[in-house]
């Protein structure tokens, strides 16, 4: 069964729909985990409602989760203290189910209750064209990484992903068709991604049942987040070139530092959190440029999503050199509202003047060939 992917989910919007608890039994069988693993329970609405590490018997499965909606179970053994992603497996949530694993690595099984076998059997059925658009947007990827130019890159992508997408939408689709009551069905359609024109085509052959199942909530969730992305994105090309949004929160020493007080340098907004790999991975190349603009460039980053103790221990561990903010949710401003932010890391360059310049969302390339424009 193909893992979801978990940056899909986050920034979901809550759905407010009616709940049903229950238990997720899990048990079976998986080599290879060790003694300990980390799992990660990702809610409908993208809230993290369970991140924790817990401690198994050999290769034995056996967890249970009080639920009261649908959600994203993901279980990954660790190698050298990390996240090991050829270590673990990922399976949709759902009240009052069970499911049972068999398997090591990402050669793995999912049987159990009903929903699960016919979860399963769909995903077979889907999973050459959805290994096929995984390829190729890994490839983009490291496409992008590697420096190869993003003209390039969007002329490959736009010649070849539509026909991928094309095919992966035809495989979930003959199985919502063939499968209309179940809800299987309605899960599937999560794995569609952003694709919510098929998505919407694949909810109208569902029966009323299995589009008021939890399950379905999945593919709503989705549906909500790409409309949420399509307001953030509009609010952010509205911020360009108007005068960057104040905020006031309080920096690592509990000292409150304002974003217009750094006003006649160039100033990047980093929104970036300790759990955030790619946030982390940018930090080298960060203080390469950090370094190379000292005097004209300063750096704000605000931590997102951690507890304060883990902001700081992030910062000290990785030895990053600029200013940092820390967003509590419970008080003071909020800047990802602000900013639109609907993904990270997420990088917003303000000008000397306090104008926002140019906003870039994940770790591109891109955003270090802007700077080297626009700083003299």
């Amino acid at each position: 069964m193909k893992k979801l992917i978990l940056s899909m989910l986050v920034g979901m919007m809550a759905l407010g729909m009616m709940a049903q608890g229950g238990k997720l039994t899990v048990s079976g069988s998986y080599k290879g985990l060790g003694d300990s693993v980390r799992v990660f329970l990702v809610g409908a609405s993208g809230e993290m409602l369970l991140q924790e590490s817990r401690a198994i018997d050999g290769d034995k499965m056996d967890m249970a989760f009080d639920l009261e909606d649908a959600a994203m179970l993901h279980v990954f053994g660790l190698e050298d203290g990390q996240l090991s992603a050829e270590k673990g497996f990922s399976i949709p949530a759902l009240p009052g189910e069970h499911a049972v694993i068999k398997g090591e690595g990402e050669d793995y099984t999912v049987g159990g209750s009903q929903f699960y076998r016919d979860y399963e059997e769909a995903s077979n059925l889907i999973k050459a064209p959805q290994e096929a658009a995984q390829a190729f947007m890994k490839e983009c990827q490291n496409k992008y990484l590697a420096g190869v130019p993003e003209e390039e890159i969007d002329k490959e992508f736009e010649e070849k992903y539509p026909a991928l997408e094309q095919a992966l939408a035809d495989a979930v689709l003959g199985y919502v068709k063939a499968h209309p009551d179940a809800d299987a069905s309605a899960m599937l359609l999560a794995d569609l991604g952003n694709d919510d024109e098929h998505i919407k085509e694949g909810a109208a052959l569902l029966t009323e049942r299995a589009r008021g199942s939890l399950a379905a909530n999945m593919y709503k969730g989705i549906l909500a987040s790409i409309e949420k992305e399509k307001a953030n994105q509009a609010l952010q090309e509205g911020l360009e070139g108007n005068l960057a949004p104040d905020f006031t929160l309080n920096d690592i020493n509990g000292n409150p530092l304002a974003l217009s007080s750094l006003r006649g340098k160039w100033v990047i907004l980093d929104f970036w959190g300790s759990w955030c790999g790619w946030c982390i991975k940018g930090m080298p190349k960060m203080k390469e440029y950090y370094a190379k603009y000292a005097g004209k460039l300063e750096i704000l980053g605000v931590d997102c999503n951690d507890t304060v103790e883990k902001w700081k221990a992030a910062v000290a561990k990785h030895e990053i050199p600029w200013l940092h903010v820390y967003w509590d949710q419970e008080k003071g401003d909020n800047p990802v509202d602000l900013y639109a932010v609907r993904g990270f890391p997420t990088k917003v360059i303000i000008d000397p003047e306090g104008r926002v310049a140019k906003t870039i969302v994940g770790e591109d390339p891109a955003f270090y060939d802007y700077l080297d424009e626009v700083i003299k």
